[in-house]
């Protein structure tokens, strides 16, 4: 029996509970190397891609907002499983959290609030999935983050699914299974390519899945990460909290977010900071972005 292709496009909205702008997500895209290549002209929809939890097809969401704290109405290329698609990119871009009580954190910690007041409707935006934050922690070891732009864009515009949304040709992260026979990479060493190979072997496993990430939790999923060839601590960290959704866990392990927090408050970075860091409580995650993002 031949096997039905995707649509074209489907479509959905996603319901922000709590502040969100989209404006403030274009922003933070044109200036986070791992995505800037999808930053539209002013009034274009914002495109984004991922690799599709699960079976790692290539997925490209074209989005828009009338206006702030509004519906976002979400176009989708590459799969005819809609609301897959759709919780995907709302934990992509932090909206799978109820958030209404998030304005509650700048209440209590009145530099934080300063911070919300300056960038309203700011939430995290993440990676796609898990596999792709490896990818990108394994090509970025080392190199300047637009050389490791470069490097990705390379291998999505040559490798990856192409896919047309909103009017434009998008290019995704190449499947587990095409990373796993390239046996060289274009401005990457041979012990890069091998680790690569390791992550997609790794992500056809099913090691890489959220769900099996967040069932492991916190310390297990670190763990299991660390397990990866070329993955240490620093990037065990940031595949957990910059691609499961994670709200209220503190990056220890990101020097600019704690020595924001400790400068807004008179403090040296080297000084405890766990009476501050509690403040931020359940928003913890979210805080230390902001954090990073203004300073």
């Amino acid at each position: 029996m031949t096997a039905t292709a995707p649509p074209a496009t489907t479509s959905g909205t996603l319901r922000p509970l709590g502040p969100f702008d989209l404006e403030r997500t274009r922003e933070f895209v044109s200036h986070w190397e791992p995505a800037a290549r999808h930053t539209p002209a002013p009034r274009e929809p914002l495109r984004l891609t991922a690799s599709a939890d699960g079976d790692h097809r290539g997925l490209a969401f074209a989005l828009t907002q009338e206006r702030p704290d509004g519906e976002v109405h979400v176009e989708v290329a590459g799969t005819d499983d809609t609301p897959a698609a759709l919780a995907q990119i709302a934990r992509l871009v932090s909206l799978d959290h109820d958030a209404r009580d998030y304005p509650d954190v700048g209440v209590r910690v009145p530099a934080i609030g300063r911070l919300l007041a300056a960038a309203p409707g700011l939430r995290p935006t993440l990676f796609g999935s898990p596999y792709e934050t490896a990818i990108w922690g394994v090509v970025s070891s080392r190199i300047s983050m637009r050389q490791a732009a470069r490097v990705t864009r390379e291998l999505a515009e040559h490798h990856g699914d192409a896919l047309d949304v909103a009017g434009a040709r998008v290019f995704v992260t190449p499947r587990p299974e095409v990373l796993r026979t390239l046996d060289a990479v274009p401005g990457l060493s041979d012990e890069k390519v091998r680790r690569l190979h390791g992550i997609a072997d790794a992500a056809l496993d099913g090691a890489l899945d959220v769900a099996h990430l967040r069932a492991l939790g916190s310390d297990g999923a670190r763990a299991a990460l660390r397990g990866l060839r070329g993955i240490g601590e620093f990037w065990a960290a940031g595949i957990w909290l910059r691609s499961c959704g994670v709200v209220d866990e503190f990056p220890v392990a990101e020097p600019r977010a704690r020595a924001a927090l400790a400068h807004l408050h008179g403090r040296d970075a080297d000084d405890p900071l766990d009476d501050l860091i509690e403040m931020l409580r359940p928003y913890r995650t979210w805080t230390a972005l902001l954090l990073r993002v203004t300073a």
